[in-house]
Parts: C-alpha cells; sequence; structure tokens
C-alpha cells in the first residue's frame, strides 16, 4: 500500500512538472514578445507538439498499453527497440521541419531553431513513457526535472543577458530535451543503436497503426485550427486564442495526459484479466476526480479579465473566449477515464473512431462559428465539437465494455 501511495504521489508529482513546463513554454513567450512575433514562436512550439504526439503514438502509448502486460526481460528488449523508433523518426521529423522552413510562408521562420532538437526531446518523451510502463513514475520524474532544470537555466542566462526572440525560447525548449534524454539513457544503460526498428513496427502495429493514425487526426485538428483562425482572422487573433488557451485549456490537456499515463497501464491489466467490474470501479474512481478538476477552470475564467488586465493588457481581449475555453478544459478531463480505459482494453480503432467524429463535428462548428461571430465564434465552436466528442466516446466505451473478454498481450486488436 505504501509503495502504490508512493507511485501515485511521484506519478502525481511528475505529471505537474510537465503539464506546469508545457504550460509555462507557451505562457513565458507572451509577456516577452509582440503578438505578432509570439504567434510565430507559438506556432513553432504547437508544431514540436505535433511532431511529439505522433510519435508517441508510435512508442509512448504503445509502451504503456501494450509493454505494461509484459515482464522486466521483454520490456527491456521492447525499450530500446522503442527508442531506436522514437530517434529514428525524430530524425525524419527534423528534415521535414527545415524543408517546411526553407519553402514555407515567413509565418514558418521560427521553424529552424526547432529541428536539431527533435530526436533528443522524442527519446526523452519514449524513456518517461517507458518509466511510467514499468509502473515506476519516480524515475520519469527525475528525467522530467532534468529537463525543466536546464530549460528554466538556459531561459534565466538568456533572457537575463537581453536575448528577447524566438530563438531563445525554442532553443532552451530543445536543450531541455537533450539533458532529459542523457538522464534517461545513462540511468538506463538502453542503447538505442542496439534497437530493432522493424521489429517494433512488427510487434506492435496492431495498436501502433490505428494509434497513429488517431494522433495524425488529433494532430492535424491542431493545425487546422491555427490555420483558420490565422487565415480567417490575423495572427493576432491566433495569439489571443493560444493566450487563452495556455492559461486554461493546456493545463487541463496535459493533466488529460498524465491521468490517461497512470491509469492505462492498470486498466491494461485489469483488460488482460477480463475484470470488466474492476474496469468499472476504477473508471468511476477516476471520473469524480477529474471532473472535480475540470470545474477549476471553469471557476477562474471569470478573472481572466482582471488577471490580464494587469499582467497582460496586450492580450486582455483573451477574456473574451476565457468562458468556452474553460468548458472545453472540463469536457477533456471528464473523457480522459473513458479514453484510459479503451487504450486499456485496446480498443485502439474505437478511439480511431471517436476522433472522426470529433475532428468533423469541431471542423464544421469553428467554421461556421468563426465566419460569423470572429474568434468568440471560433471558441464556442471548438466546444460544440468537443461535446459531440464526449459523447462519441462514452457510447463507444460501454460497447467496448459489454464485449470485454480476457486478451493475451500479443493478441491483435479487434
Amino acid at each position: 500500500m505504501k509503495k502504490l501511495r508512493g507511485n501515485a504521489a511521484a506519478g502525481l508529482a511528475d505529471q505537474l512538472v510537465s503539464a506546469g513546463a508545457n504550460a509555462a513554454t507557451g505562457l513565458l513567450v507572451l509577456p516577452f514578445l509582440a503578438p505578432a512575433e509570439a504567434g510565430a514562436v507559438l506556432f513553432a512550439i504547437g508544431v514540436g507538439f505535433f511532431v511529439i504526439g505522433i510519435a508517441r503514438a508510435l512508442v509512448g502509448d504503445v509502451l504503456l498499453t501494450y509493454s505494461a502486460r509484459y515482464g522486466d526481460a521483454d520490456r527491456a528488449r521492447q525499450s530500446a527497440d522503442a527508442t531506436k523508433t522514437a530517434l529514428v523518426f525524430g530524425a525524419a521529423a527534423a528534415l521535414v521541419v527545415v524543408v517546411a522552413w526553407a519553402v514555407g510562408p515567413g509565418f514558418f521562420g521560427e521553424l529552424i531553431w526547432l529541428a536539431p532538437f527533435l530526436p533528443f526531446v522524442l527519446v526523452h518523451d519514449a524513456g518517461r513513457y517507458y518509466f511510467l510502463a514499468e509502473r515506476n513514475p519516480a524515475r520519469a520524474l527525475v528525467a522530467d526535472l532534468t529537463y525543466v532544470g536546464v530549460q528554466a537555466l538556459i531561459l534565466v542566462v538568456l533572457l537575463g543577458l537581453g536575448h528577447r526572440d524566438g530563438a531563445v525560447f525554442l532553443c532552451a525548449w530543445g536543450l531541455g530535451g537533450v539533458a532529459g534524454a542523457a538522464s534517461f539513457l545513462l540511468r538506463t544503460r538502453i542503447s538505442p543503436w542496439r534497437g530493432d526498428l522493424r521489429g517494433w513496427i512488427r510487434e506492435t502495429r496492431h495498436l501502433s497503426s490505428w494509434l497513429t493514425l488517431t494522433a495524425l487526426l488529433g494532430q492535424a485538428q491542431v493545425q487546422f485550427v491555427s490555420t483558420l483562425v490565422s487565415g480567417l482572422l490575423t495572427p493576432t487573433a491566433f495569439s489571443l486564442l493560444r493566450a487563452a488557451q495556455y492559461g486554461l485549456l493546456m493545463p487541463a490537456q496535459n493533466l488529460q495526459m498524465a491521468v490517461s499515463s497512470l491509469l492505462t497501464p492498470r486498466m491494461s491489466r485489469l483488460a488482460g484479466a477480463g475484470d470488466a467490474a474492476g474496469i468499472s470501479r476504477l473508471l468511476r474512481k477516476a471520473l469524480t476526480v477529474t471532473a472535480l478538476c475540470g470545474l477549476v477552470p471553469v471557476a477562474l475564467s471569470p478573472l481572466a479579465g482582471p488577471v490580464l488586465d494587469v499582467i497582460l493588457p496586450k492580450y486582455a481581449q483573451a477574456s473574451t473566449i476565457a468562458l468556452p475555453v474553460a468548458i472545453q478544459a472540463l469536457i477533456y478531463l471528464v473523457q480522459v477515464p473513458f479514453t484510459a480505459a479503451l487504450r486499456g482494453m485496446q480498443r485502439v480503432r474505437s478511439l480511431f473512431v471517436q476522433y472522426v467524429v470529433f475532428v468533423v463535428a469541431q471542423a464544421v462548428a469553428l467554421v461556421v462559428g468563426t465566419l460569423a461571430y470572429d474568434l468568440r465564434g471560433a471558441a464556442w465552436g471548438m466546444l460544440v465539437g468537443s461535446a459531440v466528442g464526449l459523447a462519441a466516446m462514452i457510447v463507444l466505451y460501454r460497447n467496448a465494455h459489454r464485449r470485454l473478454e480476457p486478451v493475451e498481450p500479443a493478441a491483435a486488436v479487434r
């Protein structure tokens, strides 16, 4: 029991560090840069999160869903394969980013500072999920603290010396990833060069194929929002949207990923044993916690105006969309136990179906809202799409739960 409480405490601490760092990465850009310049940097950071999201579908989420059912020896072999996959994918993504920077519009100008660090950031992320899959969140916490500590130190030094441009924030983010990756590899003595990239893809393709499609769709949706708001409105409007999201939505999204990383291995073991009642109990407990957490941004949304007037007056208009963004955060947190349950039951095809419903509903509502009511319409349109996505998730979970049977770790997903 003490070990379980200790793991839970370490897991929550790790998620707080990760969530805080991700939110701060964007929030710190706002007071130091003009809105238009900040928009370009936030776009580059968004591309970085896009790459992480796709790589996580290939590596991190599979480690949680698949490797959590195996013993130490198998997980050690799988970790080398997974780390090599992350490294190769990061190198390929870096090449694509360089090409986009070279031929893209001026808004892509900050991407060049992102490219050199993507392989290291992805190796760090793979290591973090390796530790979580082996149910040792304290080691994941050390890796994240290393990442955040180095990032913070570089920012303090460079900003203190008067260097205040996009390169500062992106290089600090990337060098933190270098430190986090080094921490993971040194402590585990995993050699990615010995990993089997083809073996990993072959062994896990029944999960990673659907998870990757889902991640691609989800990340494409994020870029669609960025492009639509920047194109139909202005880069300044995009900065206002991101300001509201970084303050209210992104902490909830990071907590969403945090809770999922803690719940999914447990859901996976329960699903492997065919314990439908255990999954229901765990889901109800988690849903109570996530719903209460989701009410926090809703309660804080009326304070957005006064707070922005004091600390960031040039972004004060973001307060007009605080309420719909906060309600969207609540919806995301209510959804996460259902997502973790479907992942644990390896119903990744259902997750893809849910994302299709969500993306289509949000795209339609977003376009209609933006054309009719500008930025406020865009925010309320995103809320409508999220609500439709939640309803679809609940329906798919209930269907999967009724059909739950014991599943062997290597069994193909239905």
